[in-house]
């Protein structure tokens, strides 16, 4: 990924997830990825790891809208 496309990326994301609807969005998938809720399952473990790649992909995306474009770049790259 460039910076460029980094850039453009962090500008869509903030595009879609800053405004109401985005807003509304964001906690939608805040509850259903477990965001401030264990996600540790005592009888499942597959569902744990389940319930913890939700957590990465929605923790990815707070990331990306925090982060600079040059830090963006290099979370792609490792």
């Amino acid at each position: 990924m460039t910076i460029d496309e980094a850039v453009g990326l962090k500008s869509n994301m903030h595009a879609t997830f800053d405004s109401n609807h985005g807003k509304e969005v964001m906690r939608f998938l805040e509850k259903r990825c477990s965001w401030y809720d264990s996600v540790f399952n005592p009888t499942n473990p597959d569902l744990t790891l389940i319930a913890a790649g939700r957590r990465e992909v929605l923790a990815t995306i707070k990331t990306i809208m925090k982060s600079t474009p040059e830090q963006i770049t290099a979370l792609e790259e490792g």
